[in-house]
């Protein structure tokens, strides 16, 4: 992973309006998405919806499957941009102090922790995620026909407690769909809320995850917007579907002189050959 810089995502006009205007990045559930095995695991019903992911591919040659499956040939655009563009926040004990719960006493200000996502956000609207506090969420999606992976066993259940292994899920994919050459950043997310004594937290997170060992718990919201660094989003490559016609042409001059003016904008390769 060293080696690799830039990463590629496909996707239509309006889908870059919203990254354009909002500088952000849409992370979408594993129930969203087009291969509807990926959401399926062997024990678990529903476990796929906590699974929040953005999926790029790494592969710098523009293809004609994925313009027309994600973009389409007329009226879409490939966005290229460094791998792990996201913005990296500071999270001080100070920020914490209109909530009942703060872990962090006034001498750790000087030792920020740094996540993707702000503590005060987590707290603020009830989730939580783990992987924020890794400066790299991504993966290279293995294809393969190994049912043990495409539906894993996620439930390790004892005499007197039990774990759930979401991470076992999102990373793996039916060797079909191995044309896209996906690479993906990964989000589990559950409701959970952080803004009282640890005590209860402790106990609601128990009581959520035997909810959603029954499949009977609800993911806190369908999507979540990750944030783009200044640095990534200013050296963004955008590039125009093989077809583009001459109004959606304008419509993306337009977005990027209003909302990315430092984005270079370039013709498909393909342009006038299909």
């Amino acid at each position: 992973m060293n080696e690799l810089k830039y990463l590629y995502h496909y996707t239509n006009i309006e889908t870059l309006a919203l990254i354009l205007k909002n500088r952000t990045i849409r992370f979408n559930s594993l129930d969203k998405m087009d291969d509807l095995q990926e959401q399926q695991t062997a024990d678990i019903n529903n476990i796929g919806q906590f699974c929040y992911i953005s999926s790029w591919t790494d592969d710098s040659a523009e293809s004609i499957p994925m313009w027309n499956m994600y973009a389409s040939l007329n009226q879409g655009v490939r966005i290229k941009l460094r791998k792990n563009p996201f913005k990296t926040y500071k999270n001080y004990a100070k920020d914490l102090e209109k909530f009942q719960f703060n872990a962090t006493s006034e001498s750790d200000d000087s030792l920020p922790v740094y996540t993707n996502i702000p503590f005060v956000e987590m707290f603020d609207k009830g989730f939580y995620s783990a992987q924020i506090m890794k400066d790299d969420l991504l993966y290279k999606v293995e294809y393969t026909s190994d049912k043990n992976k495409l539906y894993p066993h996620i439930l390790n259940d004892n005499a007197d407690s039990f774990t759930l292994e979401i991470g076992l899920i999102g990373k793996y994919k039916n060797i079909h769909w191995k044309f896209q050459n996906e690479w993906r950043y990964i989000l589990n997310i559950i409701p959970l809320n952080l803004n009282q004594p640890v005590a209860k937290s402790i106990q609601d997170f128990q009581l959520i995850a035997n909810k959603m060992r029954l499949g009977l718990e609800k993911q806190p919201f369908p999507y979540y917007d990750m944030t783009i660094s200044d640095e990534a989003f200013n050296e963004m490559e955008i590039t125009l579907s093989p077809a583009i016609s001459n109004g959606n042409r304008v419509i993306v001059e337009n977005l990027i002189e209003k909302y990315n003016h430092s984005a270079k904008l370039e013709d498909s390769c393909l342009l006038g050959l299909i």
